[in-house]
Formats: C-alpha cells, structure tokens, sequence
C-alpha cells in the first residue's frame, strides 16, 4: 500500500471541485491507499454528494480500503433523515461486516427506535455472534414493536439456538411476534425448536402455520417430510404454497423422493396457476412427469414469468416438442399474456431442432401456420416478427401468401428482416416484393431491395 496520511492541495481541489468526473476519480483513487482520519471522514460526508457517480465511487472505496476507522464516522450517518444516505451507510456497513460490529453495537443505545431498527437488522445480517448480548439487552428492555420484532429476526438470522428458550417465553406472552419467532427457529436449524413448531402446528392460525411450514423447509426431518406430504389430501387454499416449498427444501436436503401422485400433481398445478413466483419456483421444481396433459399446460401459461421458472422447465419443451408444438397451435390463437415468450420459445424449438417439425401432421402444420397470420395485427413488433419468421420456417407456401401484408409493417426493421428472408429465393411474387420494397419510405430498406435486385440481376 502507498501511503497518503495527509491530503496535498491538489486532492483537496479535486475533492472540492465542481466536475463530478474529478470528484469521483480522486474518490477511486483512494480505494487502495493508507488514509488519515481527517481523510476517512471527509470520504464518509462524500456519501451525501449531490451526484450518484460520486456517491457509488464513495461507498466502494470505503468497502474495500480496509480502514478500521470507517465505521466510526459510518455509524452515525444512519440516523440520517434522507433515506439514501442512510441505506448507502446501511450497505457500507454491511459490506465491511465483522469489522463494523463494534461501532455500531456501541451506537445501540444512542439512536432512537428507528436507529435501533436499522442496526440491530445490519447486525442481524451480518449474521455474527458477537453483538448477540446487545440485541437480548434490547430484546429484553424496550418496548417498540417493531425493534423487538428486529431483535427476534436477527437473533434467527444470527442462528443462536442459545435464545431459543426465551424465544419460547416470548411466544407465549404475545401472539405479534409468532411468525417471526417461527421464522427465527427455521434459520437456527435445531431440532428443539422442530419439535417445538411441530407442536405448535395444530393449534395456530393459518398466518402462524404458514410459518411454521416454511420453517420445516429448513429444519424439518424425514417425518416432516412424510407429515407434509399427508397434509396434501387433507388441505385447500394458499396454505398449499409453503407446503410445496418446504416439500421441495427438504427434498433436495434430505436426499427424497415425491410421489408423483394425484394428490401432488394437483396441489403443483394450483401453485403454478395461483401462487407468488418463490412458490413456483418450487412447484417447478418438483415435477417429475412432465409430459401430463394438465402439467404442459400449466408451464407453457407460466413461461417467460420468471427466468429460473424457465430454466426449470425448458427442457420438458424440447424433450417433447411434438406435444407442445400442437398445444401452441391452440394457446398462440388465444393471444395469452405471454405470446412473445412462447413465440420465441418455438423458434428457439426449431432452431435447435428442426427434423422435430418433421413429425408434425399436416393438420397441425396447418393450425399452426393459421396461428400465426392471426399475430400479423398484434401491436407488438417482436411478435409480428416472430411470426413471420415462424410462417416462412414452417409453411413457405402459406407464408408467400401473405407476404403483401408482411411488408405493409409499419417498423423498418421488420420490412427488413421480412427481406432478409425472401432476398435470396427464387420467384416472380418475390421479386414483385422486392421492386415493392425498392421504393420503401426508409432509404435502408431501399438501399437493401436495390442490392438485392441486382444480385438477381433484375433492373428497377
């Protein structure tokens, strides 16, 4: 490390200057050198510069420079009454981790409620078991809902099973921090705690065993397991979810298999349909047949919702194509809301393997040739052109029909792809289009058609 324990003039006037660019790139300068206090804490006041460079530049250099005084003029920006300098110092703090503990575990009693909060949360995050006296002392004297719901969600996060039965205590005492406390016992991963939700399941509302089932993702057994699974033919309504989820958890931890029975299949495709994105992501995850009627269709109304939801079930597509090719043909006439995910999964489909297409009945060739002529109108350019290129792919003959209409279009780059398309086959209705196109409003379009006619040797 190079060492600069006192500011020279010339980084004093870069710091102070009016141009953004030099304010940041003194900033960055400073990442990997040895700063003075006096420096350390006029980097920490740069949090609150009027620019976001600067201010990106500020909490990256105090992140990595490795400074031991950093927290101390950190800490106290997150009574800040502007929000942003507050979740910069938040994220900084977080960052530095271990190292920023002591700062802000001696700053606890200093700050209001709301201060508390945010500390006692960063703590919680940090997820070390220093400042755990700290947070019990809070825990046990204040008053404020919201900071004793921090002290449970930290100390979970924290995993102190040592709290646990005073965890407990609290439970029985007020019913507002039941789920949180639940919360809490998952993440501590403790076998006293499972048998403790365990029993508690029978007996709570249905906000507190939503709880307690997302808990058994994290510390549930074997018989959790095989418990949950029971509880699929007894249950109706959302409460499903959490069960989908900790069933796929435990299924990947403990190393089990689910049934692919009528109970599970419905209970996925009531979670696929219905559920949060966290919850499908699960029920995706635990499908097993993928080649149901009920299954495909349920996934192919879900894809393009979520990326991981696509990783999931994409290969399902390809592996049976032939059934989502004649499934398509139907969904794409119904214009769903995710037309251009599905279009772009077909053409991605042939791409990958076009001798597919090769199964296909004429019928469904056909149904899926109308289907996409039924697009030509969507508002959506990307859909239009998927749509034209999924006709010439798979109905040249259909697609030459409507190849008027196609370069009608009122957006430049699909009248070129549409071009693209048809420059280099042979035919007196294409070279008809293209002396069409030659004389487009767009002078790249017209410098393309023009190329392309003298390849086919015709004059315009």
């Amino acid at each position: 490390m190079s060492i600069s324990t006192v500011l020279t003039e010339s980084e004093i006037k870069a710091l102070k200057s009016e141009n953004p660019s030099e304010r940041r790139s003194i900033v960055e300068d400073f990442m990997n050198k040895e700063l003075d206090e006096e420096t350390v804490r006029i980097l920490c006041q740069m949090l609150s510069d009027e620019d976001k460079g600067v201010r990106d530049a500020v909490s990256l250099t105090l992140i990595f420079n490795g400074n031991p005084l950093i927290p101390k003029f950190i800490v106290p920006l997150v009574s800040s009454s502007e929000i942003g300098i507050r979740n910069l110092a938040g994220e900084v703090l977080l960052r530095i981790g271990e190292n920023s503990i002591d700062e802000m575990e001696a700053s606890i009693e200093l700050g209001n409620d709301d201060c508390k909060k945010f500390i006692i949360d960063l703590l919680g995050l940090i997820g070390k078991e220093k400042p755990v006296s700290k947070i019990l002392d809070v825990l046990r004297t204040n008053t404020n809902d919201n900071v004793i719901l921090s002290c449970l969600e930290a100390l979970g996060n924290i995993k102190y099973q040592p709290a646990i039965p005073e965890l407990i205590k609290i439970y029985e005492e007020n019913e507002l921090y039941r789920p949180t406390i639940i919360e809490a016992f998952g993440k501590m991963e403790s076998q006293e705690a499972l048998h403790f939700i365990m029993d508690k399941y029978y007996v709570e509302d249905d906000l507190t065993k939503f709880s307690i089932i997302e808990s058994f993702g994290s510390i549930g057994n074997e018989g959790t397991f095989y418990f949950l699974l029971s509880e699929l033919t007894k249950i109706t309504g959302p409460i499903i979810w959490p069960i989908i989820s900790s069933l796929c958890m435990m299924k990947e931890r403990l190393g089990l298999d689910i049934p692919f029975d009528e109970n599970i299949k419905n209970s996925i495709l009531y979670t696929l349909m219905e559920a949060e994105i966290k919850y499908k992501i699960a029920a995706t995850s635990l499908i097993s047949v993928f080649d149901d009627k009920d299954i495909m269709d349920a996934l192919l109304h879900i894809y393009g919702e979520d990326i991981e939801i696509d990783k999931n079930i994409r290969p399902a597509f390809f592996e049976f194509a032939k059934i989502i090719y004649h499934k398509l043909a139907v969904l794409i006439r119904e214009k769903p809301g995710n037309l251009k995910n599905l279009l772009w999964l077909l053409k991605d489909m042939v791409d990958f393997n076009g001798k597919s297409l090769d199964h296909l009945s004429e019928i469904d060739k056909r149904n899926l040739s109308d289907s996409f002529t039924l697009c030509f109108d969507n508002p959506d350019e990307e859909i239009r052109k998927s749509s034209y290129e999924l006709l010439f792919i798979i109905n040249l003959e259909f697609a030459l029909i409507f190849l008027d209409t196609m370069v009608e279009d009122d957006n430049i780059w699909n009248r070129m792809k549409v071009l693209e398309m048809i420059e280099s086959r042979p035919g007196e209705k294409i070279d008809e289009v293209i002396k069409k196109l030659a004389n487009d409003p767009d002078e790249m379009v017209r410098e393309r058609a023009n190329w392309a006619l003298s390849q086919r040797r015709i004059t315009n």
